[in-house]
């Protein structure tokens, strides 16, 4: 019983662990209202002032400056550059159009219609919604 209760706690924290990394902090999708993982206000999952989770001030997880973690720079995490892990060229890893990796139509992995997985209205968490999806931005 004692083997059977561990391996269930492993799994949920596997999916509550995995859950999160899928979502970026910096740009999210989903509910912003109150109690919505997107909510920006003073305490919530979004909220961006000094020391909140998505900071974006020098040195915080939002930080676009040079060297950060949001850089669109040539190098940088978000660069949309020829080469880069942001560019929306036919074939590159951003490609929006239909079929693309980032696709954002009816049935695309960067829908954020109703059901979708980016979707953001009242009760959507876009927590499927992956990450290259966050380049548009």
């Amino acid at each position: 019983m004692k083997q059977i209760f561990s391996i269930a706690i492993m799994f949920g924290l596997l999916v509550i662990v995995n859950s999160y990394a899928n979502h970026d902090i910096c740009v999210c999708k989903g509910y912003a209202g109150e109690g919505g993982p997107c909510y920006a206000g003073y305490g919530g999952p979004m909220y961006a002032g000094k020391d909140g989770p998505a900071y974006a001030g020098k040195g915080g997880p939002c930080y676009a400056g040079k060297g950060g973690p949001m850089y669109a720079g040539e190098g940088g995490h978000m660069y949309s550059g020829k080469g880069g892990p942001c560019y929306a060229g036919y074939g590159g890893p951003a490609y929006a159009g239909h079929g693309g990796p980032a696709y954002a139509g009816k049935g695309g992995p960067c829908y954020a219609g109703y059901g979708g997985p980016c979707y953001s209205g009242f009760g959507g968490d876009g927590r499927n919604c992956p990450l290259i999806c966050n380049c548009e931005e």
